[in-house]
């Protein structure tokens, strides 16, 4: 919807690029658009072509599940919400009768059978491929049945059946009988790590699986089991590990580790299922209802295609390739960037930071065609005094709240409050029919207050002023009621109870809406200036790119050195290219770039807001401060430690090293004199990662592939070496096949885990390690010359606790600090102007850190390509005369919003720095004399909510 009403993007749909000529900084791309047939600007949605047609086909959006018409939406939200004419479904073409019921219908003449496909000439400075995957067929499989059987289906088909949205408006069902599944059983790996010739690991599946595991029984409450067969579980990002801990303790749910070698359908449509539980070495055949495939992500059909017309390479996968590994969004021609899953199958954090990196990129061939900001939108005033008009529209949301509770009866009971005017349902509000109907009402009715009941305000209340913004209402008069989230989620199995509840809160927002006041934000300028704290691969890269998009930016370095960590590499991962070090080329580029570098110093102290914020610098030796440096956004990238190992590692004994120690040995290039009486190396995984009693209780994603990289490093120079795992995460690009390689090579790999301690035998040095082997099932003893540690990445609080007191960013129980959403907003904070990216975020590899690097610089550059910032008017506003200038305020302000100043008459005042200030309203509560009002949230405001709770109480 963002991108459907932006003012700066034109969306062309059913088009595709047929050619591209030029170079960067000036392509012309040649765009076919196929026609719709139907006049997108005259179309209102309405439905009325559907109900006529005749004809009908599979619908593709639903995977075949439903039917659709030969004229159609995909899906109700979508973007244009204009219908369109499926031609080979369409009975009026030359081969068949005129049929035209869609056109006599429609009353706008907006259809029109005769339209013409269209070819553009684009003339652009950049390209970003975004082309996503496909998931995996698999009916070549034949042993998994299906196409065949009918209670087989694929992950995706079952996600169309959870959504509420979907053919069965979140009901899940056998495909065969149409009930309910009481036993579900989910495959893991299906057409990936070598299955259906696919050798990568897809990243999503695991994480797909767990995650619906736990929301089926919210869909169907009378599901027995639900049961997980798995290879690795490998969830390596940043809160998986906690999620799948969280599912592992509910009783329905079970996770088996075993691939199964038959599948066979029974007399009743079950499936029964053979597999060898690898843990216990027990043969099962399991009873299934339903078996979900997780199958592969696979290259969409046109990828090679589309590389042949852009003059690019594909990898090995099939996906499109990159140009280096240091460049993980750079593809193998200048001014093409690929980003989500066009190189490969991504998560979605991983995608939605991709996005911004590719952005940040390719926005360097355009920097000089600057757009001027849209102008914004002006309100119409309404008098203070005058009476409260107020419009309620309540979304069903598809299924997700009318599935629960009866829409039709709220609008008719909320048309009983007082000052509503009036009281409709919309299928989805959110939707451009949604806002268009907002909109209308707005002045059909001149509504001066609205009120929507739908989900949560912290993702759509911005979707909703501005079509309150654009029908001339001024945006703060919008109240939310979140019957959604607070409502029909929480409470689906007490329908009743989710009814009355519903109409509390629609009443409540009713009754507050009537005493919302007209708000207007607060204009600031923007300093060009780009701070950015940290000087590894993270900040290195974030510096250069801000730079790149034409800001000063200043780079500034605890140490007296760049490169981090990365910078002592012996080699990375996947390349395995000796002295190819990426930070020895970013450190090369800041030299010979404008950037201004401060070695060996810290920040002091940050003052300001987003757009103009003030820094000052300390030097390491104590000598001088520098600055004051005004700066209009911050880039925090200050890494993170490595676990330092406790005593049960043995890490005191002279052969017991961590991995990162190991790299420096190597790196030294006297690893032949320091392992010269070394023939047999043991790496242990997940020391400090994934404990709940030490470390960090996450996947460090890197220690993997590390381990991997090493051992086959000590092959080529004549160790041997044994890796005890408990989950191989082989995740990033091409990790994998590396991991396959390094077995065909000799390398050994032993499964641990944490119930049976592993068991290390020697006096003055490490001998061997023995442990009962999950698979074996027996105890092992592996000998060892040497013994490799694969360290975690842990924030430890005295590492980053004085930036994070600086810059207000809060920090998780993990430790490692927050970012404002986990999967929209991956390197974003709470604090306007703030980001992260790198390590400091959560742990990840060199390819992630840097993509998220690049996504920082895009969001900051964002930022600051606006010549004005408009800051939100909900802050807190001190009443002078009732001020009594006692300080409370300042004191227990942790933006630092509050000061004290005197007034022309000489009396002393507490005064708030709007931009400082985020409404939290903490001021205004412990004010002594109640002078502090926070707008949008004042007393009368949550009085008149609280008395209408209890007017008329259902719950």
């Amino acid at each position: 919807m963002d991108v459907g009403r932006h003012p700066n993007i034109e969306l062309l749909t059913l088009a595709q690029v047929t050619k591209l000529e030029g170079i960067a900084g000036n392509f012309t791309a040649t765009v076919e658009c196929k026609p719709r047939y139907v006049i997108a600007d005259k179309c209102t949605g309405c439905g009325d072509c559907t109900i006529a047609c005749p004809q009908t086909t599979l619908n593709e959006w639903d995977l075949g599940l439903a039917a659709r018409k030969a004229i159609y939406r995909p899906y109700p939200q979508a973007v244009p919400s204009a219908y369109v004419i499926d031609f080979e479904t369409c009975l009026n073409t030359e081969t068949h009768f005129v049929c035209e019921r869609c056109r006599n219908t429609c009353k706008r003449d907006a259809i029109d059978h005769d339209m013409q496909p269209e070819t553009k000439k684009l003339n652009v400075g950049s390209v970003i491929i975004a082309t996503g995957f496909e998931e995996f067929h698999p009916h070549v499989m034949k042993n998994y049945g299906y196409g065949t059987w009918q209670n087989v289906m694929t992950s995706l088909e079952f996600e169309r059946l959870l959504n509420a949205s979907g053919p069965t408006e979140g009901h899940v069902i056998r495909p065969s009988d149409k009930k309910a599944p009481k036993n579900l059983v989910f495959i893991q790996c299906v057409g990936a790590r070598g299955e259906g010739g696919r050798p990568n690991c897809s990243r999503y599946c695991c994480m797909n699986a767990v995650k619906d595991a736990l929301l089926i029984r919210q869909h169907e409450p009378d599901v027995e089991s639900c049961t997980i067969l798995y290879t690795d579980i490998r969830a390596f990002g940043k809160g998986f590990d906690r999620f799948v801990d969280r599912t592992d303790q509910e009783d329905h749910i079970k996770f088996i580790r075993g691939r199964p070698s038959k599948l066979m359908e029974l007399e009743n449509d079950d499936i029964e299922i053979f597999v060898e539980d690898t843990e216990t070495q027990k043969q099962l055949r399991m009873h299934s209802d339903l078996v979900i495939l997780s199958c592969a992500g696979i290259p969409n059909p046109g990828t090679a295609e589309l590389a042949d017309i852009l003059g690019l390479k594909t990898n090995e996968i099939g996906f499109f390739a990159i140009g280096a590994e240091e460049k993980p969004i750079e593809t193998t021609k200048r001014g093409v960037f690929i980003c989500g899953s066009a190189g490969g199958p991504q998560t979605i954090p991983d995608c939605v930071a991709q996005a911004s990196a590719a952005a940040a990129q390719a926005s360097i061939y355009v920097k000089e065609d600057k757009l001027p900001d849209p102008e914004p939108l002006i309100p119409k005033s309404i008098e203070a005094e005058a009476e409260p008009r107020i419009g309620v529209f309540i979304c069903r949301c598809g299924a997700n709240i009318g599935r629960v509770v009866k829409t039709d009866e709220l609008a008719k009971e909320a048309e009983k409050f007082p000052n509503v005017v009036y009281s409709g349902v919309a299928l989805f509000a959110c939707a451009d029919t949604g806002q268009n109907e907002i909109k209308e009402k707005i002045q059909e009715y001149n509504l001066n207050r609205v009120v929507v009941a739908a989900c949560t305000p912290r993702t759509h209340e911005p979707v909703f002023r501005q079509a309150c913004l654009e029908a001339g209402l001024n945006s703060y008069l919008l109240e939310m009621a979140n019957i959604r989230d607070q409502c029909t989620w929480v409470h689906s199995k007490a329908r009743e109870q989710a009814y009355g509840k519903s109409i509390d809160l629609i009443r409540m927002a009713v009754a507050r809406s009537a005493h919302l006041e007209q708000l207007k934000a607060t204009e600031v300028e923007t300093t060009k200036h780009v701070l950015v704290i940290g000087g590894g691969v993270a900040g290195m890269q974030a510096a250069l790119d801000s730079s790149s998009m034409g800001f000063d930016v200043t780079l500034v370095e605890n140490s007296n050195h760049l490169g981090g960590r990365v910078k002592n590499l012996h080699s990375v991962f996947p390349v395995h290219k000796m002295n190819s070090n990426p930070a020895d080329g970013l450190i090369e580029k800041i030299n010979n770039s404008n950037i201004n570098v401060l070695l060996n110093s810290q920040v002091k102290q940050i003052s300001g807001f987003v757009g103009n914020f003030e820094v000052i610098f300390k030097s390491n030796n104590g000598t001088k401060n520098l600055g004051p440096l005004k700066t209009g956004a911050i880039i925090i990238a200050i890494g993170t430690s490595l676990f330092t190992p406790s005593e049960k590692w043995n890490y005191d004994k002279p052969n017991v090293i961590t991995s990162m120690e190991l790299e420096n040995i190597l790196s030294s290039g006297d690893e032949e004199n320091q392992l010269k009486n070394s023939k047999r190396a043991v790496f242990i995984q997940c020391v400090g990662s994934r404990c709940k009693d030490e470390g960090y209780t996450g996947c460090s994603r890197y220690c993997c592939p590390t381990s991997v990289k090493q051992a086959i490093e000590l092959k080529e120079i004549g160790i041997d070496s044994t890796i005890l795992y408990r989950d191989m995460r082989m995740v990033s690009r091409g990790a994998e096949e590396y991991y396959r390689d390094a077995r065909k090579k000799g390398v050994l790999f032993l499964r641990y885990d944490l119930d049976h301690p592993l068991n290390f035998k020697g006096d003055k040095k490490i001998e061997s390690i023995s442990f009962e082997d999950t698979l074996l099932k027996r105890e092992v003893s592996v000998p060892a010359d040497l013994v490799i540690l694969a360290t975690g990445m842990v924030n430890e609080k005295e590492h980053s606790e004085t930036l994070r007191q600086l810059t207000k960013v809060p920090r998780g129980d993990d430790g490692f600090f927050l970012e404002r959403h986990p999967e929209l907003g991956p390197v974003e904070t709470c604090i306007d102007g703030v980001f992260l990216c790198g390590t400091i975020q959560a742990p990840k590899d060199i390819s992630d850190t840097l993509t998220q690097a690049s996504a920082a610089a895009a969001k900051a550059g964002e930022l600051l390509n606006k010549d004005k910032l408009y800051i939100e008017p909900t802050v807190c506003e001190v009443n002078p005369d009732l001020c009594r200038a006692c300080g409370t305020c300042v004191d227990i302000c942790e933006y630092h919003a509050p000061g004290m100043a005197i007034q022309p008459d000489g009396k002393e005042i507490a005064q708030i720095n709007k931009a400082l200030c985020k409404g939290c309203g903490t001021c205004a509560v412990w004010c002594p004399t109640n002078s502090i009002t926070a707008r949008h949230f004042t007393d009368d405001q949550i009085g008149a909510m609280i008395t209408a709770l209890f007017e008329d109480y259902h719950v």
